[in-house]
């Protein structure tokens, strides 16, 4: 009778562990087969459903030059090296004010001291701090083209950046840097129209065509290979005495007016 209980228990136990592994595997079979029919529906809503078009950055507005009069030099300040030193000497530039000298470039600009017209000896922090000026002319680059071009484009952007904060209300003429003639192009490494390109490229992103404008006077000195025509210049990298009123009175076509700010 003890071997029948005996066998009897150990055949209840065996079904039930067969009813419970049954249970089992069928509950995990639905909770599978669940999971299947969920990613399915995610691939097919993720087919379905286009990608979010990201937002495209805002165009930039293009620059409305005008024609002006000699007038408009009257709040004007031009800053530079050697070429813009030629503007003040040569150019005729009536009431315009000069920050140039022949070694200037955006690394040393901070610390040289220039004599302006009316102003006498200055620094240019103590000029813009001291005088308001309607529009700044600002032409660097040619002297750095032997730095590290990456740094001296950061230098140049954080140059703009300080002017406009040192007079909020002018309009600010990035010039791009002038070629050199095909002589010296074709013989020189670093000073040559290639590395001009490409760095007045980089400065040319800094224009917003709101307060800051980009202009290009090589496109009346160039020849038809884009380098510095050779009727214009003695020494390839400067243009003659006489044609600086010529670059005078192209700057003339290139104004922008306060009223056309926004």
């Amino acid at each position: 009778m003890k071997n029948i209980i005996k066998y009897s228990f150990s055949v209840m136990i065996m079904i039930s562990s067969v009813i419970v592994l049954t249970l089992f595997a069928y509950k995990t079979l639905i909770i599978d087969s669940a999971q299947d029919d969920v990613s399915s529906e995610e691939q097919q809503t993720q087919q379905q459903t286009p990608p979010e078009d990201k937002p495209e950055a805002p165009a930039k507005k293009e620059a409305n030059f005008v024609n002006a009069d000699m007038s408009y030099f009257g709040d004007a300040l031009f800053i530079g090296d050697s070429r813009t030193m030629g503007m003040w000497e040569y150019g005729r530039f009536e009431g315009a004010d000069f920050f140039a000298n022949t070694g200037m470039s955006v690394y040393n600009v901070h610390d040289k001291v220039v004599d302006v017209n009316g102003v006498g000896s200055t620094g240019l922090d103590n000029l813009l701090t001291s005088k308001k000026y309607g529009k700044i002319y600002l032409m660097l680059g040619i002297n750095e083209l032997g730095y590290n071009k990456d740094q001296t484009v950061r230098t140049y952007g954080e140059l703009v950046k300080w002017l406009k904060e040192k007079q909020p209300d002018a309009i600010i003429f990035i010039e791009a840097n002038m070629h050199v003639s095909a002589e010296r192009h074709n013989t020189d490494n670093i000073f040559n129209n290639t590395r001009i390109n490409d760095f007045n490229r980089r400065i040319s992103e800094l224009a917003d065509n709101k307060k800051v404008f980009y202009i290009d006077v090589n496109e009346i000195f160039d020849d038809e290979a884009g380098n510095l025509g050779e009727e214009y210049t003695s020494d390839n990298t400067h243009v003659l005495g006489k044609y600086y009123v010529t670059w005078r009175d192209w700057i003339l076509t290139k104004a922008i007016m306060p009223e056309q700010e926004s």
